[in-house]
């Protein structure tokens, strides 16, 4: 009988096999977090660009609101005004960057409020609303806009604001123009509405 030695062949990796393939893994997986970690940066950016314009367009609808419901329209172009014998003023031509007007609602005890551009400490504008109670006490004037956003130019035009026998309709038009900053990265935008009016002028 003969007996014939079969050998067996080691299919197993090698070494250097090892090494390449642990090394393209490694390669790969590495592009991929970078890439997660990207898209990730880029929806969080996204998010907060998102919110600083939400919070621009809610700011200028909640002045064209208080504006449409209040009365006594004042422009100015120097400071803010606040006193219950404020005179009202027009400024169709040359814009004012300060409004006030008498509120709708006098519930909180504010006889005046008025809306204003103020510079920060980092060198960016805000949109800053006070109200008036009493000529001792002027509400502290909160920011109406996030720290995201650099409003450059508040520009309003007011047309009507005599009290009667005057026939034009009262109205401001407000013009908005900035931008919002979000990790360095800036974009403008601009907005521009119209409030006309609806209480009765007294």
């Amino acid at each position: 009988m003969i007996f014939r030695k079969i050998k067996q062949k080691n299919n197993g990796f090698t070494l250097v096999e090892l090494m390449v393939a642990s090394t393209l893994f490694t390669f790969i997986m590495m592009m991929g977090v970078g890439s997660l970690v990207m898209s990730s940066n880029s929806a969080k950016s996204s998010q907060k660009l998102r919110t600083a314009v939400d919070n621009v367009n809610f700011a200028m609808e909640s002045m064209a609101r208080e504006l449409r419901t209040g009365t006594v329209y004042t422009c100015e172009t120097t400071q803010i005004i606040l006193s219950d014998s404020l005179l009202p003023k027009d400024c169709p031509t040359t814009y004012g960057n300060i409004i006030a007007f008498k509120p709708q609602s006098t519930a909180g005890g504010a006889t005046r409020v008025a809306y204003e551009l103020k510079a920060r400490a980092d060198g960016t504008n805000t949109l800053i609303r006070c109200e008036f109670i009493s000529p001792s006490t002027v509400t502290p004037c909160p920011e109406v806009v996030s720290s995201e956003v650099d409003i450059k130019s508040l520009k309003f035009y007011v047309v009507g604001s005599a009290l009667p026998p005057d026939t034009i309709q009262p109205s401001v038009e407000i013009l908005i123009k900035g931008q919002i900053i979000v990790k360095g990265v800036i974009t403008p935008f601009i907005l521009q509405t119209m409030a006309s009016q609806r209480s009765a002028e007294k």
